[in-house]
């Protein structure tokens, strides 16, 4: 580590990979980007005239950078990963963590291996309303929570080496995880690929956790309404977060079902509210509990752990696909 602190370096430089440069910079803790089109290494230098900046990746891993931030194609995560590590450098992965389980797990096994921070981008769990979230969760304002429903729809960006469901589910797994506490024991999953039959477009899956409890995840990249929004049922209410639009939402909304005087289960609904939230950049969050893992040596929430189960999970919706009458049918 340097007299100066922490020093990060930036692979790729792109869609997403332009605002972590930005917020590193303003953290001061950049010390150097790469990306391999020479137009975005322009547009660096444009705003960062001093910055050193490369088109090979490898030449990050140099003394005086503690940390490699990828935000590469997701094809490449795995593989810019490991070169880092191998070159004992502290890792920040975007999600997903990999594109596939055996990728994270050697991923996850060299961390450990070196010794070495390994830490994944499932930026939602670092925002603020989310947290907000869980801490009323904790505190038993919706009692018992025994469902979880994420829909995260969009005209968005197509991938041609990743699915929409390996795109867009990680962030509502990663969320759905965090406040179930434990991974899935099944999983029942549909996926369907308009533009191509390889690469599905939209996909839906239901998770049963122990104790009865369940999630459903919706994720679409041809959806001309844009949605994110997570609904949190509990035995005395829901709690409900969009994050797409400006400004976010938390609202609580009373209710459930309840035994009157003869002993009958009856619905009933209390008083909706909008949760005041403290806004706070979830980028800039997760970036700062980055530089904390490797200033103590203390693995963050989203490290190689939480991001081997969000690929579990993945996993696990993936291959119930496979099996699911309607895809079998499909390849007959």
């Amino acid at each position: 580590m340097s007299k100066r602190g922490i020093r990060l370096g930036v692979i790729g430089a792109g869609h997403w990979g332009r605002n972590i440069v930005r917020t590193c910079a303003e953290l001061d803790v950049l010390a150097g980007a790469a990306d391999v089109d020479a137009a975005a290494r322009g547009e660096l230098h444009k705003s960062y005239p001093g910055l050193p900046l490369y088109e090979k990746p490898a030449d990050l891993h140099v003394d005086g950078i503690d940390g490699i931030i990828v935000a590469s194609p997701a094809e490449l995560h795995a593989e810019l990963a490991i070169a880092a590590l191998t070159a004992g450098k502290h890792v920040f992965v975007e999600k997903p963590m990999a594109l596939s389980l055996e990728d994270g797990r050697r991923m996850a096994a060299l961390a450990e291996r070196e010794r070495l921070q390994l830490f994944v981008g499932h930026l939602m769990l670092y925002h603020a309303a989310v947290r907000r979230l869980r801490a009323l969760i904790a505190d038993g304002l919706i009692g018992r929570v025994w469902h979880v429903r994420s829909r995260r729809l969009n005209l968005g960006r197509l991938r041609k080496h990743e699915s929409v469901w390996w795109s867009f589910a990680p962030h509502d797994i990663a969320m759905a995880l965090a406040i179930m506490g434990e991974e899935p024991v099944l999983a029942t999953a549909a996926q369907a690929g308009w533009l191509s039959a390889r690469i599905p477009d939209t996909a839906y899956a239901n998770f049963q956790f122990s104790n009865g409890r369940s999630a459903h995840i919706e994720v679409g990249w041809l959806d001309p309404q844009r949605t994110a929004r997570l609904d949190v049922f509990g035995t005395e209410g829901v709690l409900t977060f969009e994050s797409f639009g400006e400004p976010f939402r938390l609202t609580l909304c009373l209710g459930g079902a309840r035994p009157d005087d003869q002993g009958v289960l009856k619905t009933w609904r209390g008083e909706s509210q909008e949760i005041p939230v403290e806004p706070a950049d979830p980028l800039r969050q997760e970036i700062l509990a980055f530089l904390t893992s490797i200033r103590f040596g203390i693995p963050a929430e989203t490290d190689a752990k939480e991001g081997l189960a969000v690929l579990r999970a993945l996993t696990m919706a993936d291959e119930a696909s496979a099996r699911s009458p309607a895809h079998l049918e499909a390849l007959a």
